[in-house]
């Protein structure tokens, strides 16, 4: 049954994004919360915004409220890349400084 659903959601998404690319607001619309949402595709808020946009020109009032949703998504998930980037970084600088100057070996003395 899963699988039938599935099917189901890419068949409806190709359709939603032939008549987006027409230019039907309402489609442009529906597809941009699928992208807000990850459902059917994956995940993409800058692509939602773009949609919103699109829908927004085309005349749909609802739209301008949810490209300012996708647009905080956005920037929440590029902060999120930005701190995961910046401590990838700072481990990679961390492994270099240890084989420039590794942890001494401790010697046990006989006495």
């Amino acid at each position: 049954m899963a699988r039938g659903v599935a099917r189901a959601m890419e068949k409806a998404t190709a359709l939603l994004q032939q008549a987006a690319d027409s230019g039907d607001a309402e489609a442009q619309f529906a597809l941009g919360l699928l992208y807000l949402i990850g459902r059917g595709v994956e995940q993409s808020p800058g692509e939602a915004f773009k949609l919103f946009g699109l829908a927004e020109k085309a005349g749909d009032k609802d739209a301008a409220v949810f490209r300012e949703v996708a647009a905080e998504e956005l920037a929440r998930t590029s902060k999120v890349e930005q701190l995961r980037n910046e401590a990838a970084l700072a481990t990679m600088l961390d492994a270099k400084r240890r084989q420039l100057f590794p942890k001494p070996k401790l010697i046990k003395s006989d006495c």
